[in-house]
């Protein structure tokens, strides 16, 4: 492109501002950034004048290469070139800066973005939010995002949520409870995943009343539960041994978005925690007739039985899956009947093989 424009001259024909637009940004394209100045310094000398197109093809070059300061600096002197930056500039720019992890200079050129009239979209401010937050600069990131609301910038739920999401990440909650009431007055109506994301906070320091609250505050707004929302509030009660309180709160759930998997998660959680008896007394309630979902969780309970060292307990759920017309994992009855052998319990261990028996299984067959 570059022996064509050559060529061009040669010939007595002058590119216009496109020609050169075009060869600038395909320099860029292939992180040539010395070619595209070049040109640009061409341009000037057979005196055709750069377009914001033109300045901006190259600043977006310059921040895909690791030096979007030096396009800031461009930015600062384009009056002096007689071009005037536009949204799409501002918006390569910022980006840039914010890659570099330079996230103080990408919040200023905002405002100045701003100033001039550029309102960022609710992406390009959610990016440069979740930016600070990752560098835990979440009061940064607030003081942000309430210039943009103020600014009458487009703020949605997803910047808040990211916000909150900050401040739950390094553990400010009350913060994060204090962004949430900012969303009700700037009439943001918060989502499953707001709501979620602060139970999950609360959980996790073990305040489980006022996680709870939340929960059923979102179902008042007519907020169906995530599937996220029934595992954080599964592994959340299950880790503070809180179970009878976590079914009331799933009863209501449940009432309000039905889950299939539900008491699935439930007792592998408990399992997951080593409250085993709890785990049981619930696959007792729960257990389903030729439920392949609920064989799984079977299993899962009678391995931690068996790491546990309580094989008895393990055949008995193994019982319970032949009564409700389940194949308990041959191997895994094995195991179990070995360790009843060695605990002395020889009817047990011998009964538990002869169900397999009775369901057309022979020892030799299973052994293939």
């Amino acid at each position: 492109a570059k022996s064509l424009v050559i060529d061009m001259y040669s010939k007595g024909c002058n590119p216009d501002v496109v020609t050169y637009t075009a060869i600038i940004d395909g320099f860029c394209r292939v992180g040539k950034i010395d070619e595209a100045k070049k040109m640009l310094q061409q341009m000037y000398k057979h005196g055709c004048k750069p377009n914001t197109v033109t300045y901006t093809a190259l600043l977006n070059g310059l921040c895909h290469n690791g030096k979007s300061l030096e396009a800031r600096d461009m930015i600062n002197v384009s009056e002096e070139h007689w071009w005037t930056p536009n949204a799409i500039t501002y918006s390569a720019v910022m980006h840039g800066l914010r890659r570099e992890g330079k996230l103080s200079e990408a919040c200023d050129l905002t405002r100045e973005m701003i100033e001039k009239g550029f309102l960022p979209n609710p992406v390009e401010i959610n990016l440069l939010i979740q930016s600070l937050c990752r560098n835990q600069n979440v009061v940064e990131a607030k003081k942000y995002l309430e210039e943009c609301l103020h600014k009458g910038c487009a703020v949605n739920v997803v910047n808040f949520t990211t916000v909150i999401y900050g401040f739950c990440q390094i553990g400010d909650i009350d913060a994060a409870l204090s962004v949430l009431d900012d969303m009700y007055l700037s009439n943001k109506h918060p989502d499953a995943i707001t709501y979620t994301t602060l139970f999950d906070a609360l959980g996790k320091k073990g305040r489980l009343d006022e996680a709870a609250e939340l929960i059923v505050k979102m179902l008042g707004k007519g907020l169906d539960p995530t599937p996220v929302t029934y595992r954080a509030v599964i592994h959340r009660f299950c880790q503070w041994r809180r179970v009878d309180d976590m079914m009331k709160l799933l009863e209501k759930m449940l009432a309000r978005k039905p889950f299939k998997t539900v008491y699935n998660q439930i007792i592998e959680k408990l399992c997951d925690f080593g409250n085993l008896d709890e785990a049981e007394e619930l696959l007792g309630k729960v257990l389903r007739t030729a439920s392949k979902l609920d064989a799984k969780t079977c299993h899962v309970l009678m391995e931690s039985y068996l790491t546990k060292g309580v094989a008895i307990s393990a055949y008995k759920v193994a019982c319970q899956m032949f009564r409700r017309n389940l194949i308990p994992d041959l191997k895994l009855c094995e195991k179990v009947s070995k360790k009843l052998v060695l605990d002395g319990m020889l009817a047990e261990a011998d009964n538990l093989m002869l169900r397999f028996v009775e369901r057309g299984l022979q020892q030799n067959e299973m052994h293939l």
